[in-house]
Parts: C-alpha cells; sequence; structure tokens
C-alpha cells in the first residue's frame, strides 16, 4: 500500500513537471529600453568622425559583416555554411559610405588594447581577411582620449588618401590685428620654410 501511494505521488510530481514545462505563465517580452543606443566611447568617436567625414560619406553603425559581403556562387556546401554563421556572427562599428549610391568605401573598427574586455582588443583574422579578399578598406583605430578630428582624417588618409584635411583651430588672442595700412618692414623678410606634416598615421591596419 505504502509503495503504491509513493508511485502516485512521484507520477504527480512529474506530471507538475511536465506541465509546467509545456504552459509558461510569464511574461513573453522581458525586456526594457537600454539608457544609452551607444557608449559615451562610441558616441564621442562618432561625432568626430561625422566632422572628419563631413558630407563626402554616409556613416552606418553597427553594421553586421553579412550585410556588407556575399559568398561567391562556387564555395562548397560545407564552405558556405561555415562562412555564413560567421558572417552573421561579426560586426563591425562603422562602415563608410557614398553619399549618391551608398556603396561601401571602407570599414573602421575601435581598439583597445587597455583593456581585453573592450572593443576587438585581439585582431580578428576572419574579418580582416574577408574584408581584404572583398577588397575593401579596413581601418583599426585606436581608442584613446584627445582625439581630435585631424588625428582620425590622418588615420584615414592612411587608408584612403583622400579625406580634405581640417583647418588647425585658431585659439582665441594668438592673432593679432593688423594695422590700417600697410607699414614698411624694418628688415628684410626672411624666407619662410614650409613645415611638412606629420605623416604618422594614428591607425593600426588589422
Amino acid at each position: 500500500m505504502e509503495l503504491i501511494i509513493l508511485l502516485l505521488v512521484a507520477l504527480a510530481v512529474l506530471a507538475a513537471l511536465v506541465v509546467n514545462r509545456f504552459i509558461h505563465h510569464g511574461n513573453p517580452f522581458p525586456f526594457h529600453k537600454k539608457t544609452q543606443l551607444f557608449t559615451h566611447i562610441e558616441r564621442s568617436f562618432l561625432h568626430l568622425l561625422e566632422r572628419a567625414v563631413g558630407g563626402q560619406y554616409k556613416i552606418i553603425n553597427r553594421v553586421k559583416l553579412a550585410d556588407i559581403l556575399e559568398l561567391k556562387d562556387n564555395a562548397d556546401n560545407k564552405t558556405r555554411r561555415a562562412a555564413a554563421l560567421k558572417l552573421n556572427a561579426k560586426y563591425l562599428d562603422y562602415v563608410l559610405c557614398n553619399t549618391d549610391d551608398m556603396s561601401i568605401v571602407a570599414v573602421i573598427d575601435l581598439v583597445n588594447n587597455a583593456n581585453k574586455d573592450g572593443h576587438k582588443a585581439v585582431p580578428d583574422w576572419f574579418v580582416s581577411g574577408a574584408l581584404e579578399a572583398s577588397g575593401i578598406p579596413y581601418i583599426r583605430m585606436k581608442i584613446k582620449a584627445g582625439y581630435t578630428v585631424a588625428d582620425i582624417q590622418q588615420g584615414l588618409a592612411a587608408k584612403l588618401g583622400n579625406i580634405p584635411m581640417a583647418a588647425p583651430p585658431v585659439v582665441k588672442g594668438t592673432v593679432k590685428k593688423g594695422p590700417t595700412r600697410p607699414v614698411r618692414p624694418l628688415t628684410p623678410a626672411l624666407p619662410t620654410q614650409t613645415l611638412k606634416p606629420n605623416t604618422t598615421a594614428l591607425v593600426q591596419i588589422g
């Protein structure tokens, strides 16, 4: 008799577990809105990047690699399946596009070597290899404090070569007001010396 009671209790518990698994009465949408779409670093860099390219390019953020690359027709099924999984799992920070037809110009990823949990601290061989094979310039820019528009333009020019450089900012109080009429110089003018721009790109190519 006791054995029968134990079996009935066990069956009841098992039935309750099965019912609880297949009948879920919780909230099907357990979500809430994020406070920010971008991190502070992403937002600050985006503002500088927009100023750096001006109206020359459109900037698309957080683009899936599968959105800009497609598989060749002659790839075998095994290769296609493996490559498709990787394409859909990889995201790019910024993509530069032509303003007229939105064709792809270049890809920009932020790099944070100081923090292994940050942006792409370790170069991704699949992303860099896929973009190189597709002929898309890939620019990896290190995250640092004090970036300027000219810094970003210099990094882009290392790969693209056609970004108009920003004029240096004018600091208040450094420009003297000229006289109201020309004044003859007291000494002959010295020949001016042309300064070569700094060609060191602030960019780490992956």
